[in-house]
């Protein structure tokens, strides 16, 4: 579950204002919540929500959504703003947007969703937020309220993004002022953000219906259990006012049959495959692949059986039909990949990685799980090398740094593990552990002056960064 609960109340009571790194929001007279603030917030609130392990680091959902909200992106008004868009482990059907640019997706939405239109239209509408700057403008009209109720406002709409839980935590927080009379007055921007998103969906070459169906379901089941709502109609109130003005809008736009994506379908059973209980999960798929036999039904099955005690024959059985039903795709190799390394056989996963990037060489996943196989192999100057020449291409992956810093600690070199790992906080705005790693580097003592040097620099460049964005 995304614990935004935590998150908002770390931020508000557990630590001091100054300790947030939060943007100096400066006079009252002229406050507002400028681009850069805004990133400011979003990087602080990403870190949260990584130190609080609900990020699901699983690269094939951060490829897709990736690729699937950067399509969305380059339609919307804004086309030049910086997006990341990222999965969390939580069965509720939800997403949200973060300053920033930051765009959370459950994966509860993701199964949820019928189409990649639906699933598109959803993170369209949270784009619109984010290029409509919503957030920024509600703090900025509240220009008389002060720094700090300025602050806990802000936070209180980020909560509301994701969680109407803890938006009632940050109310209680932000007593001094009528926090939810802005909190409503966001229903209107609600309005706005299904315009501009619907219009971002269709100009990305979506069938624009999928917004309007995926949330009349949504109204309709929430009718149905009222006591227990989707989570997307608490955070995100579905008026009758806003279905009207989504199906007249719709009505002006031609009708567009979009057949979905293959890696919608195997992305969607991916996920699918991984909630519950193994044996639940294993079940389900073996009855749709009876009723109605696809390449995803069948993937989903091979996933599910490599869960829990891994039943393989059955995972080789269901990728095989699963292969035969689909066109070439990267996930089906890097399934194969997953199966050559459950058996035990680093050598083929090897084989089947270096002719997948032959074909695939931008897919990420298949790098990653290259290099892993590579490490598996004893072969960690092998993996090292490789991870350097994808390094050329991809400078600022994390990942990449991460498993160079698993590569160097089966050689050996602690100190340049450290360095590597430092490296990879970075990327991911999480300075201080990445200054843990680099004295855990200088104190290892095994490495040589040109890597001390760099580690040295390193670490100063670090704090002085530090020591320029603590706030006043």
């Amino acid at each position: 579950m995304l614990k935004i609960r935590s998150i908002t109340l770390a931020l508000l009571v557990a630590l001091p204002v100054q300790a947030l790194e939060l943007p100096d929001l400066g006079e009252v007279s002229r406050v507002a919540l400028t681009e850069a603030n805004e990133k400011r917030i979003g990087r602080e609130i990403m870190r949260q929500i990584r130190d609080e392990g609900v990020y699901l680091d699983d690269p094939v959902l951060v490829e897709y959504l990736n690729s699937l909200g950067e399509r969305l992106a380059a339609a919307s008004p804004e086309p030049g703003l910086r997006f990341e868009f990222f999965p969390v482990r939580d069965s509720s059907i939800n997403a949200f947007a973060l300053p920033g640019g930051y765009v959370g997706v459950h994966t509860g939405l993701i199964s949820a969703a019928r189409s990649e239109s639906e699933l598109a239209g959803v993170v369209a509408h949270e784009i619109a937020h984010v290029t409509q700057h919503h957030i920024a403008r509600i703090v900025d009209a509240q220009k008389t309220s002060g720094m700090a109720s300025l602050v806990a406002l802000a936070i209180a709409i980020l909560a509301a993004r994701s969680n109407p839980d803890a938006t009632q935590a940050a109310l209680v927080t932000a007593q001094a002022m009528s926090i939810q009379n802005q909190l409503d007055f966001t229903r209107e921007h609600e309005r706005e953000a299904d315009r501009v998103g619907l219009q971002t969906l269709s100009s990305a070459g979506f069938a624009p219906q999928g917004m309007g169906t995926f949330f009349e379901r949504l109204q309709a089941q929430g009718r149905l259990y009222e006591n227990n709502a989707p989570a997307y109609l608490r955070t995100h109130p579905l008026t009758f006012e806003r279905i009207a003005d989504i199906q007249n809008r719709l009505a002006s736009l031609p009708y567009r049959q979009i057949p979905d994506s293959e890696e919608f379908g195997l992305v969607r059973a991916r996920v699918q495959a991984a909630a519950g209980a193994a044996d639940d999960a294993v079940r389900e798929f073996e009855a749709r692949v009876r009723e109605q036999p696809s390449a995803a039904a069948w993937y989903g099955l091979a996933h599910a059986s490599l869960r829990g005690v891994p039943n393989l024959e059955r995972a080789a059985r269901a990728l095989d039909k699963a292969i035969s039903l689909s066109m070439p795709s990267p996930l089906l190799d890097l399934a194969r990949m997953e199966l050559a390394l459950a058996r035990g056989q680093a050598g083929e996963a090897i084989k089947i990685g270096v002719a997948a990037q032959i074909t695939h060489s931008a897919y990420r996943p298949l790098a990653y799980l290259h290099a892993q196989a590579l490490l598996r192999d004893k072969q960690p100057q092998e993996a090292l090398k490789f991870l350097r020449e994808r390094q050329l291409i991809w400078s600022s992956d994390s990942k990449l740094y991460a498993l160079q810093a698993q590569a160097h600690q089966a050689l050996g070199e602690s100190a340049q593990s450290s360095l590597a790992q430092a490296e990879a906080y970075v990327l991911e705005d999480r300075s201080g552990a990445a200054i843990e790693q680099l004295l855990l580097a200088q104190k290892s003592g095994k490495a040589d002056f040109y890597t001390l040097s760099i580690i040295d620099a390193r670490l100063r460049n670090l704090r002085e960064k530090q020591q320029k964005e603590a706030p006043r």
